[in-house]
């Protein structure tokens, strides 16, 4: 993948400011027998993460119902870590619009490998997953020190999956890369902030501080305050 290609900056046009602490909502569920992605230990780490963010509300939930109109205006930011789900069109719909208007939308792991048969859905997250090697240890590098996402944060080595993207966004930035894949990126959809953070198969990611640092404030940038 060609790292030119992915170096475009997002658009910094931004909506009016949210309240002091942004609202998130959480979506997880897996479709299938095989829930390597929706077991109890992967709720508790992401519950842990959300608790320990600076937020006035956190809410987790696996119902597709709940995207909604009303329910999204309930918050500033989505977190996605779900996997293989199908949504309807209206679900579909009223995701976007939301995100369109200023909601802000943080992907995490195989929110690429979700909703695949919406084609707006993937370009709104600017990548679809295609495959991945083997569970291995890599390091996450090159990370971006001046973008809110990734300041502070040094090269971190985990065991994980390196998540390898087609049909990939041309205006994503990279903020953070492990051979050669992009496992950090940011990107704008109409008004809304979107951050991808590819990395999260299971605890031994989903428990790393520097993996927490970096959820709390790719929320804190997609909702446009301090979250961490």
């Amino acid at each position: 993948m060609s790292e030119s290609r992915l170096r475009a900056s997002a658009s910094s046009a931004d909506p009016p400011a949210p309240r002091a602490a942004p609202r998130a909502f959480l979506l997880t569920g897996q479709s299938g027998e095989r829930q390597f992605h929706n077991q109890p230990e992967h709720w508790a780490a992401l519950a842990a993460i959300l608790r320990a963010a600076d937020l006035e509300a956190r809410v987790i939930s696996d119902d597709l119902d709940d995207l909604n109109p009303a329910n999204l205006a309930r918050f500033d930011v989505v977190l996605n870590y779900s996997t293989g789900l199908d949504a309807s069109e209206a679900q579909i719909r009223a995701l976007l619009s939301a995100v369109e208007g200023g909601l802000g939308y943080v992907g995490l792991h195989a929110a690429t490998a979700t909703f695949r048969s919406s084609r707006p859905y993937l370009a709104m997250i600017g990548g679809q997953f295609a495959h991945h090697p083997p569970l291995k240890a890599f390091t996450v590098e090159r990370l971006a020190p001046d973008h809110p996402v990734t300041t502070g944060i040094a090269p971190f080595t985990i065991e994980d999956e390196i998540y390898h993207l087609t049909d990939v966004a041309g205006d994503i930035a990279v903020l953070a890369w492990a051979e050669g894949q992009p496992m950090v990126y940011v990107r704008q959809h109409g008004a809304g902030r979107v951050c991808y953070i590819a990395p999260g198969h299971d605890q031994r990611t989903l428990g790393r501080p520097e993996y927490a640092r970096l959820v709390h404030q790719a929320i804190g940038w997609a909702a446009r305050r301090r979250a961490g």
